[in-house]
């Protein structure tokens, strides 16, 4: 049976079977990037269709955004160092929809997030800022911003908060353990511009290398 987890529009598939399929043209495109979030890999290559996408994506590295037909696509991850295929799943990718796929472990699989598209930050002059979960043995955590206090409370793993919105400025964020005052990660100097929308994803290992890594990344609005 196929598992899949959803939790605030941030889909997660670990390994999945579906029967075969082939992405149909189509005028509705997909925009989608790869994240390498797995801090238990190296470098990998990426196959879709048994096609290389990515032929070297280090730890940490976001690809460039790619136009996809909307169908279901076969996704291939292998070691670069030795070629073992690694990882393997078949998932659904929706036209008109905004995605980043996310490799976050060999065992954990795939998390496939859906990218909000976010009218409020045009017609009001704001940012919009979703923070992402990705470390696999960070504990529960509480977000904060230095100057306004909590933001998000018991964010967990393969999770992301609702989106917040900011107007334009520099901001100091801050990961405790939820329900405490210890902070886990400080990340300051955020800087958030007008009617743009941002990504935090979370990476990394609490407790080991690579660590806990913040980064900051800009998400596609159409």
């Amino acid at each position: 049976m196929q598992q899949l987890y959803e939790m605030n529009q941030f889909l997660y598939r670990p390994l999945a079977t579906f029967p075969p399929y082939h992405p149909r043209n189509t005028i509705s495109k997909a925009i989608i990037r790869l994240f390498h979030a797995a801090p238990d890999l190296s470098e990998l290559a990426v196959f879709v269709n048994q096609q290389p996408i990515q032929k070297k994506l280090p730890y940490g590295q976001l690809s460039a955004y790619m136009e996809w037909d909307e169908g279901v696509y076969e996704i291939e991850v292998f070691k670069l160092a030795t070629k073992e295929r690694i990882l393997s799943s078949r998932m659904m990718i929706n036209g008109n929809e905004t995605y980043t796929l996310c490799i976050t472990g060999a065992r954990t699989g795939f998390a496939l997030l859906t990218e909000k598209q976010d009218s409020l930050i045009k017609q009001d002059e704001l940012s919009a800022l979703t923070f992402i979960q990705l470390s696999p043995d960070l504990p529960f955590i509480d977000i904060y911003e230095r100057d306004q206090g909590m933001l998000s409370k018991e964010l967990g793993y393969v999770n992301g908060t609702q989106t917040h919105h900011f107007s334009p400025n520099k901001y100091h964020f801050e990961l405790k353990a939820a329900g405490t005052q210890s902070v886990l990660l400080d990340i300051p100097k955020v800087h958030l511009q007008t009617k743009r929308a941002y990504l935090i994803l979370l990476h990394g290992f609490a407790n080991g290398e690579p660590e806990l890594m913040a980064k900051v990344v800009l998400s596609h609005q159409m």
